[in-house]
């Protein structure tokens, strides 16, 4: 066996004046020379070259040369080096293979000062094993400034459910997903889009570990080069990646890096199986998608890669969390049977448990799934549903229908327009609603905002100020920097009126049938999201987990006519009973479709409401398949605003929109605006200022004080067409 000490040469003189802390650290060396040369372990000392390397601040990083048996891997080599940390603190770091035989290690520059390099071993058999190098370079580097992001996000433990940075103080993510290059030069686009980030006020984004994106460690595409041997990593692709977190830590950008993704284990959702290495037709070990999750040597290869993930970039407070897969409800496994979900549950025990036990860092692991009351997030540091709704401006406030009590954070990874059906084509195209979905997602009952991921869209249309707009405000209002995570829907009175439409939410969401009591007072609670546009067939057996039934309690003021908008029926057929008041007002059977009869689309049932109370009902009492519904017009009048807010005892954020002006094609001019007054409830006494914000010209519109008794705060808009924000900060 071997061994290795590393010590920096010194005169008599030297060590005679030494400080304390080197002293210390030579004493230790010598006890453990004298401990390995008893036990016979000890064969080779060797000294490094004095000297002293400067850097800035990140990574303090050393390399030494390992000496290996050319027929071993290693990328499934365990080393971990010692430190020392210019107060005298031991830092034990895993280090990483970086070719021939050259190791790294990266420590997190927490201080100014020298940083020294100490030792190595290998643990084998969980043995630790001294180890023969040689350093390349100084053994010691000077830290000429300390990290300045304030090392890794961590969970608050005062609240357990939100974020704090190094310095302690609030971390709320807002941003949007760059999951891979919109080009052959993933370093160019990632080094311009992080500025552009950077420059408008994004402090949060999310990065795939994708092959077509030049990014997986383990599957190279063969116009991008050479594929790498099985458990082994390309080391090009991991530079690529060092340019990419380099680039994320100069503009003080947290992102997820997102390890596995849902197309490599699935045969039915974005598929890439067939072509996988590791998928035993393309020449690789695994029979099924669902092996990746069993399968001990895909459980080992996959440790020995995030092992040298941690490794290589643990180091950066740029990296908000681990993400272990995206969207893991879509493979094989998670749409399989419960042993096949225990599985996943397992895997991602095991995984998270493995990263951990190598980031000295403690950076967060998460993962992303539609369901949060899965097994798999007892692992999990928070939670990351994505969204991708009928109502989506609404959705991005709503808690996921597949929700439990929040006991730690929660915000949408992903949320984008692909089932907005009341788009127009041009706004699809243009991206016109992506900056209101950001707004929109500010104000959620989630811990923390909506991230976007059509964020190519905004930028091939150039529509960062609309963003730069909502981040400026967001941190001005005190939402990025202040813990206003209490949300509420107030009421709104006076104004222009608008028919009460109530719009679907979810699309195809799994979950019981909803029953709503109505309130005409200009709220939209986000409880009207479980209005889902799918009805399935209710006389199904085994029953289906989507609705099949919605049932809506309600005032009506006044006689008035109302209209039940659907869709489309299924091609295999539908059903559809609609009562009120426990009396049918419509009874329809679709047959399944065919050649000269097409299934229906876009159909309109009137009927009358009159003054008073109703229970109404839409139901898909016998199928054979779904009715997909647009919604549901009841004809009274409510305010043209609606209003959400955000509070803390000293602060209040608010964003005010148009029902039917939002999403409109028409331009802004040609757009009627109107006023109204929002009421706020059980609001604190005090004084108060008040500023009124302007998103279309990105900065504040007006700004005075306001006395407030407690008790209702009836607060007057200014003129609005889309929508404006305001906040309220108590100054005495």
């Amino acid at each position: 066996m071997q061994a290795l000490v590393v010590v920096e040469q010194r005169s008599d003189a030297r060590l005679r004046n030494a400080p304390p802390t080197i002293t210390l650290l030579e004493s230790s060396l010598q006890l453990m020379i004298t401990s390995l040369r008893r036990s016979a372990l000890l064969s080779v000392l060797i000294f490094s070259l004095p000297g002293l390397s400067s850097v800035s601040s990140a990574p303090v990083e050393f390399a030494f040369q390992v000496d290996h048996d050319p027929e071993d891997n290693p990328f499934s080599r365990d080393i971990w080096a010692e430190l020392v940390s210019p107060s005298g603190r031991a830092i034990r770091l895993p280090a990483f293979f970086d070719g021939n035989d050259t190791w790294k290690v990266r420590a997190r520059a927490d201080e100014k000062g020298n940083y020294e390099f100490v030792a190595a071993e290998e643990l084998i058999n969980r043995a630790a094993i001294p180890l023969n190098i040689s350093l390349r370079g100084k053994d010691r580097l000077r830290v000429k400034d300390a990290d300045g992001m304030g090392a890794a996000i961590a969970i608050d433990p005062r609240t357990n459910r939100t974020f704090v940075d190094g310095f302690g103080q609030p971390y709320v993510p807002f941003g949007g997903n760059l999951p891979w290059a919109e080009s052959d030069n993933p370093t160019k686009f990632f080094r311009e889009n992080f500025a552009r980030f950077g420059d408008i006020g994004l402090n949060w984004t999310r990065v795939w570990m994708c092959h077509w994106g030049q990014l997986n460690l383990d599957w190279i595409e063969p116009h991008h080069g050479d594929p790498t041997p099985l458990g082994t990593l390309s080391l090009d692709v991991a530079r690529t990646w060092d340019d990419l977190i380099a680039a994320a830590e100069s503009h003080q950008l947290r992102l997820q890096m997102v390890l596995q993704h849902h197309g490599q284990y699935t045969t039915f959702k974005d598929t890439d199986w067939a072509d996988i290495p590791w998928n035993i037709e393309a020449g690789g070990f695994l029979n099924s998608p669902k092996d990746f999750f069993t399968d001990p040597l895909a459980r080992k290869l996959t440790r020995d890669k995030y092992r040298y993930i941690v490794a290589r970039w643990g180091y950066s407070s740029s990296v908000l969390a681990w993400e272990l897969f995206n969207e893991v409800m879509w493979t094989n496994s998670r749409r399989g049977d419960a042993a096949d979900n225990a599985a996943v549950a397992a895997w991602h025990a095991e995984m998270a448990r493995h990263l951990r036990r190598y980031d000295v860092h403690n950076h967060l692991v998460t993962t992303s799934d539609d369901d949060l009351t899965h097994e798999m997030w007892g692992a999990m540091d928070y939670y990351q549903p994505h969204l991708y709704a009928s109502n989506m401006i609404l959705g991005v406030q709503a808690l996921p229908s597949h929700g439990q009590d929040m006991d730690r954070p929660v915000f949408y990874g992903e949320v984008g327009d692909n089932a907005m059906i009341s788009l127009s084509d041009g706004q699809r195209a243009d991206g016109f609603v992506h900056p209101l979905l950001a707004w929109s997602g500010l104000f959620g009952e989630l811990t923390h905002p909506a991230q976007l991921w059509y964020i190519d869209v905004i930028r091939q249309n150039d529509r960062w100020d609309e963003l730069a707009s909502a981040a400026r405000f967001a941190r001005a209002s005190g939402l990025l920097t202040r813990d206003l995570y209490q949300s509420s829907t107030p009421s709104v009175i006076g104004g222009d009126t608008v028919p009460w439409r109530i719009e679907p939410g979810y699309y195809w969401e799994r979950g019981k049938n909803p029953e709503f009591e109505l309130e005409v007072d200009g709220s939209e609670p986000t409880q009207l999201m479980e209005f889902r546009r799918i009805l399935t067939d209710s006389s199904a057996q085994p029953p289906h987990s989507f609705p099949s039934r919605a049932t809506f309690k309600f005032r009506s003021p006044a006689a008035t006519n109302a209209r039940l908008d659907v869709a489309r029926v299924s091609n295999t057929g539908g059903s559809l009973i609609v009562t009120l008041d426990g009396k049918s007002i419509v009874n329809e059977n679709w047959p399944a479709a065919t050649v000269g009869s097409p299934a229906p689309s876009n159909l309109q049932f009137e009927f009358r409401l009159g003054y008073g109370d109703h229970t109404l009902v839409l139901e898909n009492p016998h199928g054979p398949d779904w009715v997909d519904l647009a919604g549901l017009e009841l004809g009274t009048q409510v305010p043209a605003l609606v209003a959400t807010a955000k509070h803390s005892r000293d602060r209040t954020a608010l964003w005010i929109r148009h029902r039917t002006n939002l999403l409109s094609p028409t331009e802004d001019d040609d757009l009627t605006a109107t006023r109204a007054t929002v009421q706020l409830e059980d609001f604190p006494s005090g004084k108060w200022q008040l500023t009124w914000w302007d998103p279309t010209s990105g900065r504040a519109s007006s700004s005075n004080e306001l006395e407030q008794d407690g008790g209702t705060l009836s607060l007057g808009t200014p003129l609005i067409a889309r929508h404006a924000a305001a906040w309220l900060e108590r100054i005495n």
